[in-house]
């Protein structure tokens, strides 16, 4: 059975102690931590002394289950490879940060390989190939899509032939696949059986997303955070996490909540979490 977590992302304006303590009290045990470009968090940053934020998490009974990263430079990235490895957490996440043919022959190679040194696994997320930029919620750069990235299952396909390393996966991203239409089953079903499912956000989409031209907007994060009169029904994916044996991470995930107060988070997330959590019930009879 796969673990069910928590994204930290939604709590961005606020504290780290005082976002944990909300999830926490929400009932999550495993929380990834951010570590990205503005406006994404960025509550905890290489620098950060590692026993304090580890103090903040034992302190409400959670565990650091990934740390995210994007928006960040190659060096950037390897930096945080080495924080991750301090925080005892063994998946680093990020999208592809260059047009692809550079992406698998120089970004990529070095940290994959310092993960490997430092056991770390780095999760490519199935991203839209729209450069990040701060404003990337309005569906700003969808005129500068790259050619080539890592945004569909074939090109999922491509990356762990082009880098076939233990130390590399996907992190799926179900609003990314949706957008391109491909099935997200089949990208779980593909990579599972290669052992390259390293992370699951378990995210919705508003269904007023217009493709071609709302680029990474997907949403207010009401629309973007699971729940039943949503655009995907989430049974059937983690239905196809069980099916499939997958053990590692599945993590409750919007954007979209700048501006929101901290009660309003909370109060929403709830209410995602307990539509997961019976979706969760009715994927073990699937």
């Amino acid at each position: 059975m796969f673990r069910y977590a928590a994204e930290l992302v939604p709590y961005h304006d606020h504290s780290f102690e005082d976002s944990i303590r909300d999830l926490a009290d929400i009932g999550f045990k495993e929380v990834n931590l951010w570590s990205s470009a503005a406006p994404l968090a960025h509550h905890v940053n290489p620098g950060d002394d590692p026993g304090k934020i580890l103090g903040v998490l034992d302190k409400y009974g959670v565990k650091p289950c990934g740390l995210t990263v994007y928006g960040k430079t190659q060096e950037e990235i390897l930096e945080r490879v080495e924080f991750a490895a301090d925080l005892g957490i063994d998946t680093l996440i990020f999208d592809c940060e260059a047009n692809y043919p550079d992406f698998v022959s120089t970004f990529l190679p070095p940290i994959v390989e310092a993960g490997a040194r430092r056991g770390v696994r780095i999760a490519v997320e199935n991203h839209l190939t729209v450069p990040f930029a701060a404003d990337f919620e309005s569906g700003a750069n969808e005129d500068q899509r790259w050619d080539e990235g890592v945004d569909t299952l074939a090109q999922m396909k491509r990356l762990i032939r082009d880098i076939d390393d233990p130390y590399l996966g996907v992190c799926i991203a179900p609003p990314h696949l949706w957008v391109m239409q491909d099935t997200i089953s089949d990208a779980i079903t593909f990579l599972a059986e290669r052992k390259r499912l390293f992370y699951y956000y378990i995210w919705d989409i508003d269904r007023a997303y217009l493709h071609g031209t709302d680029g990474l907007n997907f949403g207010p994060a009401d629309q973007q955070l699971p729940r039943p009169d949503g655009t995907l029904d989430h049974s059937v994916m983690l239905g196809a996490l069980e099916r499939v044996g997958y053990e590692g991470v599945a993590s409750l995930k919007c954007h979209g909540t700048q501006g929101w107060s901290f009660e309003k988070i909370g109060e929403h997330l709830r209410a995602s979490d307990a539509y997961v959590r019976d979706c969760m019930k009715k994927s073990h009879a699937l």
